[in-house]
């Protein structure tokens, strides 16, 4: 005579977090390896940074100034910008190394933080945004 094995009926919140954890990825992050773990940390870090940032662009832009249709203007000059940087990037990272195109980037950002710092005006500000890349993608 084969035993059955009794399974155990999980309350329906419980469930219902371990089907959100499974569909998320979250229970595939949980058993990964620890450089998987702190890539995404990193990334959610970055993401959130870049979401504070845009809500005080706006805010700062708007104090500098500017009405909101160069606000809107310069956000989406911005996007646009960072799509093209982006791709222009890609399409040469494998032929210049990764590497200097990662060291690029982060002296491109840096050199837009001292303009955001520094300038004033709103063009120098758009190109500074622009070759920058301040928007997360």
């Amino acid at each position: 005579m084969a035993e059955e094995t009794a399974t155990v009926q999980r309350p329906a919140p419980i469930r219902w977090a371990g089907y959100v954890a499974d569909e998320a990825g979250l229970a595939l992050l949980y058993v990964s390896a620890r450089d998987t773990k702190i890539l995404c940390l990193q990334r959610f870090l970055r993401l959130f940074a870049y979401g504070a940032s845009t809500l005080v662009l706006a805010p700062y832009l708007a104090d500098l100034g500017n009405s909101e249709g160069f606000i809107g203007l310069f956000m989406t000059l911005t996007l646009i910008g960072d799509v093209f940087i982006s791709f222009l990037l890609t399409l040469t990272a494998d032929n210049l190394g990764r590497r200097r195109i990662l060291a690029l980037g982060a002296l491109l950002m840096s050199v837009s933080g001292v303009v955001f710092a520094l300038v004033g005006n709103f063009w120098a500000l758009l190109a500074a945004a622009v070759l920058g890349v301040i928007t997360p993608r």
